[in-house]
């Protein structure tokens, strides 16, 4: 009886889904756990830091300059307050 119950949880919409799930979970769990195979801290250079900074004032220049446009057209007027 066990068998057909197996069966039947297998062929249920959700158990894919749990399976994944577990499968899932497990994986954070190890990759949690100290050791060799654990995290690993970064140390960032100086470089690499720069280039973050870079990129988000880049971006973050991109944002304003996009959204003053937005703001001088008519086309977002009724969902952008003044």
């Amino acid at each position: 009886m066990s068998m057909s119950l197996l069966k039947l949880a297998k062929s249920l919409p959700f158990s894919g889904f749990f399976r994944k799930l577990q499968h899932d979970m497990e994986t954070v769990v190890r990759a949690l756990q100290p050791g060799p195979l654990g995290i690993v801290e970064h140390k960032f250079t100086a470089e690499e830091i720069q280039e973050a900074n870079d990129i988000v004032q880049r971006e973050v220049a991109n944002w304003r300059r996009r959204a003053s446009i937005e703001k001088r057209s008519n086309s977002l007027k009724d969902y952008i307050e003044s």
